[in-house]
């Protein structure tokens, strides 16, 4: 055991005073702390003895190797050229015989250093060394005379060793040491982030539902991404603008946000309410040149511009004009000016794009517009399952899909974002169950209202076929949302996407608008008033048609022509008698002809009426099987007969 009493001085590292602790940096004075707390009990002036000191991980040979040298000069008196500091390694002959001829000796076994059993008798003691503490870097701040910051100390703790090594040198003092190693670890910390891959979470475009044009454009826009990151191909080869538009709460920003994710690059979000509230025209164009300047440093990046609408258009006169042309005229330079914006996707969204500037729409610029639409049936269930994780049975997507027609896709995150808190307050496992209760009240319709509804969309359907259309498939709801007046049946046509549109086209499309009500004439004596009403309802879509073919298109009693909107066909009819008229009677005869087809046809109409009260939805395979079924074999009615007189 070793004698304390012989020789021993007391003493802790920060209170040494000697002319040679000048030179100590602090860097090897925390690691002289760690030396001296391990030899503490060795500390006696002129002590022959031979140490081991074991290193884990937390190890760098110039800065120990340095401070076991003072800790070596403190006790033994060396000079300057003498050393007593050695390193184990798997030839250490002339260290321990240097060693053991002086009796003293401090030994450094780094890390993965496996000691023989001889070189442990070999040394009087062998001892682990801990890693750095907080408590050494506080002595080593307290001694340069710098403040005992949590940062300072955490800064201390956490840098290697080496980097420690070179910014801490004798002919620097510890102050400006420490801020050139603070700045140059913020340097690296910025080329880490920027050269880390960028983490995506949250959609991507295989969980975008019911946006199908979209979806396929960014799928293919994901491609090019990675073609031109790879040098395949140039930025001109890549479709780098695209315009989207569709109502509120369809999804435009999460689609942008699901393309970034897929194509594997940043998102920077841009708002054109948000550049405008910078205030003046010079804060406006300065705040929108932030948001382009932000996509390009991170290029290749997508910069998502939403209310794109509400830049305007240069062709107004009002007094807000020259802000306006100022604001276009900005957005031009950033799309397309000097400094062109290669690597930047810029994605558009707006409501009303008829009220963006033809200029930004042009080629080379925002040149392709994806039209958006309220998702479908299966899209709306995609969309419940993305976000609640739930797929529902039959049945009950059979209610959901009809009780949330019309709903857009942030309409059903707030429905599950209802049933969640539902689930929650009842401290019940959230399930399909709370999206249920969550959905509008429905009401089952009787059996004789049900069969009104089937009547009447088997006479669409009837008389389709008849007329040559082909038929999709029918729908007819057993249920309907309390207090909503909305369709409860429907037929799914599919018109040649190319045809030439003649008077017989449009009579043609006139009798299949009628032939819902000559059903329910046919069967029940009157029609009910779900075909009126509204602006989609048959008849008034009929009354349009026939407007148009007699007072817009040269088709009726004059070749005069009109070119007015939808809208204005119910003025034409109210100032206009004769036209009026003119419609009432070519309604009369195809709801004549309409009728026609339908009594020649009763038995196919029953037997689909019986099919569809039996299973209220059926594919167009099996609609036309029951009508070619029941169908009779009689002179066709379905061609128009055309009016010659005057």
């Amino acid at each position: 055991m070793p004698n304390h009493a012989s020789g021993k001085r007391s003493r802790v590292p920060w209170n040494t005073n000697a002319r040679e602790w000048r030179y100590v940096t602090v860097p090897v004075y925390m690691a002289y702390c760690a030396v001296a707390a391990a030899l503490r009990p060795w500390n006696g002036i002129e002590r022959k003895f031979i140490a081991t000191l074991v290193f884990g991980g937390d190890y760098y040979q110039p800065i120990y190797s340095q401070a076991a040298q003072v800790f070596a000069r403190e006790i033994w008196r060396s000079s300057d050229w003498e050393t007593y500091i050695f390193e184990w390694s798997n030839k250490p002959f002339r260290d321990q015989s240097l060693a053991e001829k002086n009796g003293r000796g401090i030994f450094l076994s780094p890390p993965g250093y496996r000691l023989t059993d001889d070189e442990r008798l070999f040394s009087d003691v062998v001892i682990e060394i801990e890693p750095r503490s907080p408590e050494h870097a506080k002595a080593a701040l307290r001694r340069a005379g710098l403040p005992v910051d949590e940062k300072l100390v955490e800064l201390l703790i956490s840098e290697p060793w080496p980097r420690l090594h070179s910014a801490f040198q004798d002919r620097r003092g510890p102050l400006q040491a420490l801020e050139r190693l603070r700045r140059e670890t913020a340097r690296l910390k910025e080329v880490e982030l920027a050269n880390q891959p960028v983490v995506h979470d949250g959609p991507t475009l295989e969980d975008m539902h019911g946006l199908g044009p979209a979806v396929e454009w960014g799928h293919n826009l994901a491609k090019d991404l990675a073609d031109y990151k790879s040098g395949l191909i140039g930025w001109n080869d890549v479709d780098a603008g695209v315009l989207l538009s569709g109502p509120p709460g369809i999804g435009k920003t999460l689609f942008a946000s699901a393309l970034a994710n897929s194509c594997k690059v940043p998102i920077v979000y841009g708002s054109v309410s948000k550049w405008q509230e910078a205030g003046a025209l010079d804060a406006h164009l300065k705040a929108m040149r932030a948001s382009f300047k932000q996509a390009r440093d991170k290029a290749p990046s997508v910069l998502f511009i939403d209310e794109f609408d509400a830049v305007g258009k240069r062709t107004t006169s009002d007094r807000n004009a020259g802000y306006q042309n100022g604001v276009v005229a900005g957005l031009l330079e950033q799309l397309d000016g000097f400094e062109r914006l290669e690597g930047v996707v810029v994605v558009a969204a707006c409501n009303h794009p008829r009220l963006v500037d033809a200029a930004l729409l042009r080629a080379g610029r925002l040149d392709r517009h994806l039209e958006l639409t309220l998702p479908d049936g299966p899209s709306r269930r995609g969309i419940l399952k993305f976000h609640s994780g739930i797929e529902l049975s039959a049945a009950d997507a059979e209610v959901f899909e009809f009780s949330t027609e019309g709903f857009s896709g942030a309409d059903i995150e707030r429905l599950v974002r209802d049933a969640r808190r539902r689930a929650r307050r009842q401290a019940a496992y959230f399930s399909a169950i709370h999206i249920i209760d969550q959905l509008p009240a429905l009401e089952k319709l009787p059996e004789d209202y049900l069969r009104v509804i089937a009547v009447h969309e088997a006479g669409h359907a009837l008389v389709g076929i008849e007329i040559g259309h082909e038929i999709s498939g029918i729908t007819v709801s057993k249920w309907r949302v309390s207090g909503d007046r909305r369709v409860l049946g429907t037929v799914e046509t599919a018109v040649p996407e190319v045809q030439a549109r003649t008077k017989t086209t449009y009579l043609d499309t006139i009798a299949i608008f009628l032939a819902g009500i000559a059903a329910e004439m046919e069967v029940f004596g009157s029609f009910a008033d779900g075909a009126s009403g509204s602006s989609e309802a048959d008849l008034n879509r009929a009354t349009d048609l026939a407007t148009m073919v007699e007072g817009a298109t040269g088709m009726g009693h004059t070749l005069a022509v009109e070119v007015p909107g939808p809208e204005e066909f119910a003025r034409m009819r109210l100032y206009n008698p004769e036209l009026r008229e003119q419609v009432h009677v070519l309604l009369e005869n195809e709801l004549a002809r309409t009728r026609s087809i339908i009594q020649r046809q009763r038995p196919a109409l029953d037997a689909l009426v019986d099919r569809l009260m039996a299973n209220p939805t059926m594919t167009g395979q099996e609609v036309v099987q029951v009508l070619q079924s029941n169908r009779r074999s009689v002179v066709s009615l379905a061609k128009p007969q055309l009016r010659t007189g005057t």
